[in-house]
């Protein structure tokens, strides 16, 4: 009867661990809705078809989505603890990691030329060198204000020539139709609806001078260090969502043009600029040092040293869910 018994225990002992097992691999690996601040345009594109498609839930993340207005601003939510992950251009990890040394960035999600200088034709101008005197809108602490001051460089324009004037995209693009700036440097969705505005009236000009920028994930090394597999699963639900894109071109296109109103077919032309990968390049690492050169000489950053950004970036999550997307030396 006690063997019987001690059987009995036994087997019920295993069960319940195999049920312990199953439940815990199923169950969600954050215990409450991870916040994801977003850009509200097409460079997050993983994190909106990953979320659209249940790519997160497959892989048991519970993902709430915030959308801003720049890739600056949804960094700013993460920095006040309103956001748990969020995306932005590379320019702007160099300007806040400057200041906030537990930033790190786990993958970039696309690398893109999207930022384009959109003009009024008739403020007479019709070549760069015609911003010379005019009110040009720019996003401070976002990729266009760098690759703004390049594109004068490029083109020979002094920078004191041109009235830069701070406005949100949204801003832009209401003060592009009253005419209260004569330029504006962005990136689509906002471009094309300033374009759309101002019809023959206006012109859109590549401004990045063949320089590709990466999108990326920011994260606090705190977050990281305590939720190792949360972010391995996050990766994992975009290494999914990347698969889609390339599998699925149209219809991952029709899907971001009714979650962002961009009619398909503009979207459909401006796609070529963008590549959606989970990854960290070694041409990411040379970038971030120019951009950092660059800040540090425009006195954008209190620091006189650029720092070892290998010490920023977060490779353990990429490297279990993807490895070959990483290529950074280190």
């Amino acid at each position: 009867m006690r063997r019987k018994r001690r059987f009995l225990i036994a087997i019920g002992l295993a069960v319940a661990g195999v049920l312990l097992f199953l439940g815990g691999s199923a169950s969600p690996a954050f215990a409450k809705p991870l916040r994801v601040a977003v850009s509200l345009d097409i460079k997050p594109a993983l994190i909106r078809l990953a979320d659209t498609q249940g790519f997160f839930k497959n892989q048991g993340v519970d993902v709430v989505i915030k959308e801003y207005d720049s890739g600056a601003l949804a960094v700013n939510d993460l920095i006040a603890d309103r956001a748990d992950i969020a995306t932005a251009a590379d320019f702007v990890f160099v300007l806040q990691s400057s200041i906030r040394t537990d930033l790190r960035m786990p993958a970039t999600v696309c690398m893109t030329s999207d930022n384009d200088l959109v003009v009024r034709k008739d403020r007479n101008i019709t070549k760069p060198q015609d911003l010379k005197g005019k009110r040009v809108a720019i996003t401070r602490g976002t990729s266009a204000e760098f690759f703004f001051y390049n594109y004068l460089i490029f083109n020979r324009i002094p920078a004191g020539s041109v009235h830069l004037v701070n406005l949100t995209p949204s801003e832009m693009v209401t003060a592009m139709a009253d005419g209260t700036i004569d330029a504006a440097l962005c990136w689509p969705p906002y471009t094309l609806q300033m374009e759309k505005q101002l019809g023959t009236n206006g012109a859109r000009w590549p401004a990045q001078s063949g320089q590709d920028y990466y999108f990326a994930l920011f994260a606090k090394g705190g977050f990281l260090k305590k939720e190792s597999k949360t972010m391995e699963r996050f990766l994992a639900a975009l290494a999914d969502a990347e698969k889609f894109v390339a599998r699925n071109p149209e219809r991952a296109r029709a899907i971001l043009s009714k979650k962002l109103k961009i009619p398909m077919d503009l979207l459909s032309l401006q796609w070529s600029h963008f590549r959606f990968q989970l990854q960290l390049t070694q041409d990411l690492l040379v970038l971030m040092e120019r951009e950092a050169k660059w800040a540090i000489r425009n006195k954008l950053v209190e620091k006189k040293e650029m720092p070892n950004y290998l010490d920023f970036y977060y490779f353990d999550a990429l490297e279990k869910v993807k490895p070959e997307g990483v290529s950074i030396v280190h």
